[in-house]
């Protein structure tokens, strides 16, 4: 038998057409081949106000809703890079909301590789990881979903994700771009901003400065959803700077002592 057809809604259609078929990878298959597909293994929040991602979706469906709570999550991401740290797990079933709040994104981390190649592919990864379980939300398709599908099959797919984010994914999916979300938004408004204002005849004295426009910060609040990781951090500076004050302590000791004995 062929693969399972996944029906996608036509966005937008005006005839009475069922909607467009997408071949996806059929994921019961007997065959020993090795699967790509991300699976979603169940989990409780350790959290006692936290909704996972995969259940969120479920209630907080709209277009608008999805991109902001994506934006943030990919701002948590971007935090842990920052914060020496990379993505555990990106199951949709191990990345919560907190507090009901789109802003509020728990991601499990552990330590990024010491090693600058390793480290950048590590980063790669997660960004790539972001993107793609973004796709496949927006098209609820993330279940039966394979990288390789949608690389080979972008173009049929990105009409089903919203067209201000398309160029960045495309660059994600098929060029293996390092940028993160929230850099791409932050630059699409200031370009936005530029164009209406070109439109509408704009005097240069009324025009907004949109060399101010910055990503996303939420710093506030991921520095104290990931506050161990910060611990983790500052511990790791005490202890630097601990060995090479022993040494310079151990040697203004030996000095002394040798100041000492060459008095007698």
């Amino acid at each position: 038998m062929g693969a399972p057809a996944i029906r996608i809604p036509e966005k937008k259609s005006s005839n009475n057409s069922s909607g467009k078929i997408i071949q996806f990878p059929n994921n019961n298959s007997h065959s020993n081949e090795k699967s790509n597909v991300i699976q979603f293994p169940r989990k409780v929040s350790p959290e006692s106000e936290a909704v996972s991602l995969y259940d969120w979706v479920k209630i907080h469906s709209s277009e608008d809703e999805l991109a902001e709570v994506f934006l943030y999550m990919d701002v948590a991401v971007k935090y842990l890079h920052d914060h020496n740290h990379c993505v555990e797990v990106f199951y949709p079933t191990r990345i919560f909301v907190l507090d009901n709040s789109p802003d509020h994104i728990k991601l499990s981390a552990v330590p990024l590789s010491d090693d600058y190649s390793t480290r950048e592919q590590m980063i790669k990864e997660d960004i790539f990881n972001s993107t793609f379980i973004q796709i496949g939300i927006y098209t609820k398709t993330l279940e039966n979903l394979t990288p390789d599908f949608l690389k080979e099959h972008f173009d049929e797919i990105s009409q089903f994700i919203p067209a201000a984010y398309v160029p960045y994914y495309r660059g994600v999916v098929q060029r293996g771009a390092k940028v993160y979300l929230s850099e791409f938004a932050a630059e699409r408004g200031k370009r936005e901003l530029e164009s209406l204002e070109e439109q509408l005849g704009t005097k240069d004295e009324e025009k907004i400065d949109t060399s101010n426009f910055e990503p996303v910060n939420n710093d506030k609040v991921n520095d104290n959803i990931y506050k161990s990781l910060n611990r983790t951090k500052e511990a790791a500076f005490v202890n630097y700077l601990i060995i090479p004050t022993l040494i310079l302590l151990s040697l203004f000791i030996i000095g002394l002592v040798g100041w000492i004995i060459s008095l007698f």
